[in-house]
Order: C-alpha cells, then structure tokens, then sequence
C-alpha cells in the first residue's frame, strides 16, 4: 500500500527527497531544502510585464518601460521576500497524542524564526490533514498542532510534512517536504460489548458461591440437616460422637482478565473488542488484566494502567 506522500509527489520525488532531506526530528530550512516557484498570479504578472515590453518597443513609449521595468523589479524583490520567510525556519517535533483507528491524531510541531526575523503567513500540513498557520511576527516561537487521520493501528508515519508560504504577494510559492521521523501510536478501534464471564479461583479471594457441586475443600462445620450425607465426617463422629461435615466452596476471581480467547472473531476484532471492554472496565473503575501471546499485564486500575493495555493491543502480532 502506498504512503500519503507517494499518492501525492510521487515515488520518484518521494525517493530523490529521502537523499536530499534525510528523516530528522529536528531540521532547518535553508536553500538546501526550500524550493521556489511562481504560482499562477505569478505566471500572468510575468505575461503582464513581457506585454509591457512588447508595447513599449512597438510605439516606443518610455513611460510603459518604465512601468514595466519597476514590475519587473517588484517581482525580482518578491522572490527574495518569499524565499527569505522559510529560509532559517527550524522545526521541531515536539510530541504526539495516542489516538485510536478512524480518529485524528494530534502531533505536536515547534517552529522558530531567527532572533530579529519576522515570519508570516506560514503554512503547514500533511497531505491528509488539516491545514495550520505558524505566525512568527511577536513571537520567536510557535507550537503549532496538527491533525491527520489515523488508518490503522501500531506505530504510524504520516510521511513528509508540506511547509510552504505565498507571502507577500502571492506571486511566488516557496516550500518544502520534510520528515520529521513521526512514530505516533494508534489504538485498536473499540468495540463495545458485555464483559465476559467472571472466572473462578482456587484462592481464598473474591466472593463466596454455592458449595454445593464444588469439589474445592474450604472448611469443617457442624453437620445441619440438608447438609450432604458424602461430607460427613464419620471419624471424628466414632471420637466424639458428633457430626460434623467438610465445606466445599469456590470462589469467584474478583478481577477481570482480558484474553484473546474470551471473545469472538478475528484476531482484529478481537483485539477491539479488548479494547472497548478495557475502555468500560476503567470508566467502571474495576481492576482487570491483560493476557496474551507473550504479555502478562497484572490487574490494576487508573489511567497509566489503560494506557499500558492500551499500548500492547495496539502492537499485538506487529513488528
């Protein structure tokens, strides 16, 4: 399956970027990396001027080469006001926010400006997300968030980050591809359901059941009518002469366990099952675990617990 970057500049491009602009968390703009181009206001103000000229020395008007020599100049200065506004930009990634499948995730990005160097009208963006400005005119530094959808879960890429500005005129567009090395986490999308059934424990925990039709010895207790014939003691009746019997009892385990095995479907399904019935289990404040293939999560509560069961479905069955 093909990235976003590659849907959108090509593999080619995408292939001769990754040479010239090398993944970093930390990179700044120069005329190494900030390309520079007329958009189309810029294509028809450069057909305005070449007309100017073309009047101008067809009925000799010095007036008209004047108006078209001063255009001329104001676009010259433009490239270098708009090349000027990214060069000596440094970006930053300044960190990201879990998300789960089909929302957006929020990823964090500083950009700084050079002491005494005004920026404006900055845009950022990856190709799926949504566009943000960075203003750098007061301010040396700006965070600037930003938001791109989530398709699946594990650690995601969203690519190279689109960096470009029109200012001042719009007659240029000067930008950039960079690769800020994103690793965002992405949970399982939840699916809601009931809790499975509870499980019962050999241990002295949890609530005591029905003795009857457990085989699991709890402790001795004077026989009462009703009480099955089988559990009498008739050793300690032959010593004393009184009945007493053996109590059975199991006890139901008071924790939650979340395992693969407890619920239906694939192993996609499954794991958003886990993770819907982990979601309910802390907005229940209830103490639960997670066993799978190779992880053993001990039970517990809170928000740093869910984040961990949270963090090893996402990566279950994933390089």
């Amino acid at each position: 399956m093909l990235r976003p970057r590659e849907l959108f500049i090509g593999k080619r491009f995408s292939r001769w970027l990754d040479r010239r602009i090398p993944p970093s968390s930390q990179i700044t703009l120069t005329q190494k990396n900030v390309f520079i181009f007329p958009t189309r206001t810029g294509f028809a103000f450069g057909g305005l001027i070449v007309l100017l000229i073309l009047g101008a020395i067809n009925y000799q008007a010095s007036l008209v080469y004047g108006v078209a020599f001063l255009l001329g100049s104001v676009f010259l200065v433009t490239i270098l006001y708009t090349f000027r506004n990214l060069s000596g930009l440094r970006l930053t990634l300044a960190g990201t926010r879990p998300g789960f499948v089909g929302e957006d995730l929020e990823i964090s990005i500083r950009v700084e400006r050079p002491e005494g160097r005004a920026r404006e009208g900055v845009q950022l963006s990856w190709p799926e997300g949504i566009l943000q400005w960075a203003e750098l005119s007061e301010q040396a530094t700006d965070h600037v968030r930003l938001y791109v959808p989530a398709p699946h879960r594990g650690f995601f890429d969203p690519g190279r980050l689109l960096v470009e500005t029109y200012y001042p005129l719009g007659l240029l567009r000067a930008w950039t591809w960079v690769d800020l090395d994103v690793r965002a986490l992405v949970y399982p999308r939840p699916i809601f359901g009931e809790f499975p059934k509870t499980e019962t424990g050999h241990r002295d925990e949890g609530e005591l059941i029905d003795p009857l039709g457990s085989d699991d010895f709890h402790d001795i207790k004077s026989y009462r009518p009703g009480d099955p014939i089988r559990h009498i003691i008739w050793r300690s009746y032959a010593r004393s002469d009184e009945l007493m019997v053996k109590q059975y009892a199991s006890y139901v385990e008071p924790r939650l366990w979340l395992r693969l095995e407890s619920v239906n479907g694939d192993l996609e399904e499954r794991i958003s099952r886990l993770t819907g019935l982990a979601l309910q289990a802390t907005r229940l404040d209830r103490e639960y675990g997670l066993k799978l293939a190779n992880v053993r999560i001990p039970p517990g509560r809170g928000e740093a617990h869910l984040e961990q069961v949270l963090r090893e479905l996402a990566l279950h069955g994933l390089r």
